[in-house]
């Protein structure tokens, strides 16, 4: 994950000392490519396009699909540990989102997240504890039953050094087709300018063209989905990801997922599970991350309500 690499050369490029190395490589706050939600984490990063999973973190992802979910409102606490067995990428991750629709053709969603990584101990730099933040607001149309165009922008920062925040603007801009059994969406994510090192070194951030589809049927209590997204970076690289899930009586369900990515891409290719119980509104939801060195071991838990 590009995002590990990153953080100790921008790290070095803060100290006065390594500024005159030669500049890294690579993507700034990879972070904002993370899927957001324990439903996409879960599926290996595959569900934008799914009105079934949670709304309250669409404004990090898909926020054209906000017309067409499940309820008026849509609220979500999370905490994922991120990367456990990688100390370079090891986060804690707290998320708050919240989705409503206070008109029938217009929905709203705004969520923020917080990572914490361990402290770290620097010759001639007080102890500190680097942190990423990002925060978005998200707004979705729908135009009749069957079509619906939305937007979000994001803010995010990373606390490198005790005295060095770096920060970005970003905006995802969707438009999806809610059909029957199926929904189709498109658009682009986190597309922003660069963030410059006190060097003055350029790094993009993680912007990616993608496309999503989503198919779901019943067949009496149980319901069966599938979902594809493929993401397309501006830096040339590429993932896709497929997911499955399993709902049985509107209570229980469980899904699986897998994430194929070339070399150096936002997220590497692992393997993702989940299970997950529903009940009068109140939902609770894990996700596990496995098949891959670095992230491997990831896990999310969340608990949720929406009516």
């Amino acid at each position: 994950m590009r995002y590990c690499r990153f953080i100790l050369p921008f790290l070095l490029l803060c100290l006065s000392a390594a500024a005159e190395d030669k500049p890294a490589t690579g993507n700034a706050m990879d972070f904002l490519g993370m899927p957001r939600g324990t439903a996409r984490s879960a599926m290996a990063g595959a569900g934008s396009a799914s009105v079934s999973a949670s709304a309250a973190f669409s404004a990090f992802d898909n926020p054209s699909i906000l017309p067409f979910a499940t309820g008026k409102v849509d609220a979500s606490f999370s905490y994922g540990r991120w990367a456990p067995s990688t100390p370079g990428c090891l986060s804690d991750n707290l998320g708050v989102g919240i989705a409503f629709k206070p008109l029938r053709a217009l929905a709203l969603s705004v969520a923020v997240v917080n990572q914490a990584h361990p402290v770290l101990e620097i010759p001639g730099y007080e102890p500190f504890r680097p942190l990423d933040g990002l925060a978005s607001l998200g707004a979705g149309v729908s135009f009749g039953a069957h079509f619906s165009i939305g937007a979000s922008f994001k803010y995010a920062y990373q606390r490198v050094l005790s005295d060095n925040v770096y920060s970005a603007f970003a905006f995802n801009a969707m438009a999806q087709y809610h059909g029957g059994h199926f929904d189709i969406a498109a658009g682009v994510v986190n597309v922003g300018g660069d963030v410059k090192s006190k060097d003055g070194s350029a790094y993009p951030l993680p912007s990616a063209a993608r496309i999503s589809g989503s198919y779901h049927g019943d067949i009496g209590k149980s319901r069966f989905e599938a979902d594809l997204d493929a993401d397309c970076y501006f830096s040339g690289k590429f993932g896709i990801a497929a997911g499955v899930q399993y709902t049985f009586n509107d209570l229980l369900f469980a899904r699986a997922g897998y994430r194929y990515a070339t070399a150096g891409a936002v997220l590497p290719s692992h393997l993702a599970l989940g299970l997950g119980v529903q009940w009068k509104g109140f939902c609770l939801e894990a996700s596990y991350i496995t098949a891959n060195d670095i992230i491997g071991n990831s896990f999310s838990l969340s608990i949720g309500y929406r009516y």
